[in-house]
């Protein structure tokens, strides 16, 4: 298989620097035969479609090679309309409800007091700890 490709490579190689590629085939032509290590290589021209072609018993068989190329543009083609459409979903969500707030006016004057309460109890707290040590200063 790696020869194959290689072979493929080297040929496409060749058919970009060859003055002729730049000629469009004959509209009779719709393919052309290569040579490559005693079989042929059958290329579509309309499609770039490659296959095998090689003696099999009395008659000639072609095969057609698989192209992974294909495969992978069309999963990154699948992928990108995937990422639309999630992005597309997301701006919607986004769009469709704003932010709730995390607690209505009452909540936030119940929680306002407690920290009034708390800030009180330390207060008289750090009191009582001034008041005992003035005492314990003071002579007896």
């Amino acid at each position: 298989m790696r020869a194959i490709l290689a072979v493929l490579l080297a040929f496409g190689t060749i058919l970009a620097l060859s003055p002729a590629s730049a000629q469009s085939p004959p509209p009779d032509e719709g393919f052309s035969l290569q040579p490559a290590t005693g079989n042929y290589l059958k290329i579509d021209r309309r499609t770039g479609d490659v296959s095998l072609c090689a003696p099999r018993g009395d008659a000639w068989s072609c095969q057609l090679i698989a192209d992974d190329r294909k495969a992978y543009e069309d999963r990154i083609a699948e992928l990108e309309a995937e990422n639309e459409r999630l992005a597309k979903q997301l701006a919607a969500l986004k769009a469709e409800e704003p932010a709730a707030p995390l607690l209505d006016k009452d909540d936030e004057r119940r929680l306002q007091e407690f920290f009034d309460l708390g800030d009180r109890m330390f207060r008289h707290f750090f009191d009582l700890v001034d008041r005992l040590r003035e005492r314990e200063r003071a002579p007896i």
